[in-house]
């Protein structure tokens, strides 16, 4: 309609999915396909499935992704990054995993690093510049490069895809806004923002996260703007087996992550 402009295209949400299981998990004791859960589907696979009717551009620029610990955030990032970077079309595009501290700007940078280098066809097809913290895609001329305030992020780029780890560590909005500002001029984009919430009340995620549960609410309409938050409701029982659940959609799809969670939710009690 001209009031909601978007359409659902399967097939772009399914090229995703179908690269990211091509794709290798090479840590542990044997390397293994990387299979995904319903949830990852949901998460990886929305933000390009939605599209302009007319224009075909995707409808998403920004997301916010909020989950537990050990739930697999920067992981999907890396998914993203690599997929963004090698095979979404684009040539000569920028990418970001951006944080406050270097390290964990790596995180995701490690993931996709750790995808490329698991892969025989993909280690052919990107350059690893470990040095210079830099992933080039060599047929699109792409570069993912890992970048944090400590090393001088201090202002706008023009990134086609953007990884913001742990938003709950930044005290205000700056990194946010110079990445998203440099973004304005570009037909899609990404800035994926992922964290575990955190507790700090005087903080930009605080900010987010409350715009988020508006839009999730559907008190506040961003069309540009995916949002989805993994815990309990407020009226579950914390330490119920549909709590662990909703909270830790990863682990508990695990025999490992599972047994975890019920051990340390009976310690709690």
């Amino acid at each position: 309609t001209d009031e909601f402009p978007y359409v659902w295209v399967p097939a772009k949400a399914e090229r995703v999915l179908d690269f990211s299981e091509t794709l290798i998990i090479s840590e542990g004791a044997e390397p293994k396909p990387l299979r995904l859960f319903p949830h990852q589907c949901f998460d990886i696979g929305l933000p390009y499935g939605w599209v302009h009717r007319d224009t075909g551009f995707r409808r998403f620029r920004r997301s916010y992704l909020s989950v537990a610990r050990q739930n697999g955030k920067s992981f999907t990032n890396g998914i993203h990054g690599t997929y963004s970077a090698g095979f979404s079309g684009y040539h000569h595009g920028k990418l970001f995993t951006v944080a406050t501290k270097r390290r964990q700007a790596k995180i995701a940078w490690d993931e996709m690093k750790k995808f490329i280098e698991a892969d025989k066809d993909l280690s052919e097809l990107f350059r690893i510049q470990e040095w210079r913290n830099i992933i080039g895609a060599r047929e699109t001329g792409c570069t993912i490069e890992a970048l944090s305030r400590e090393g001088g992020l201090d202002e706008g780029f023009r990134s086609i895809c953007t990884s913001i780890d742990e938003l709950h560590q930044m005290k205000d909005n700056s990194i946010y806004s110079n990445l998203y500002r440099g973004t304005r001029a570009l037909d899609e984009t990404l800035i994926s923002m992922i964290t575990t919430r955190g507790d700090d009340l005087d903080s930009f995620a605080f900010e987010i996260d409350k715009l988020a549960v508006n839009v999730l609410e559907g008190t506040v309409e961003l069309e540009d703007f995916f949002c989805n938050i993994y815990c309990a409701d407020d009226t579950d029982d914390k330490f119920s087996d549909e709590a662990l659940m909703k909270a830790n959609p990863f682990l508990w799809n695990t025999s490992r992550g599972r047994t975890s969670l019920l051990e340390d939710a009976k310690t709690a009690q």
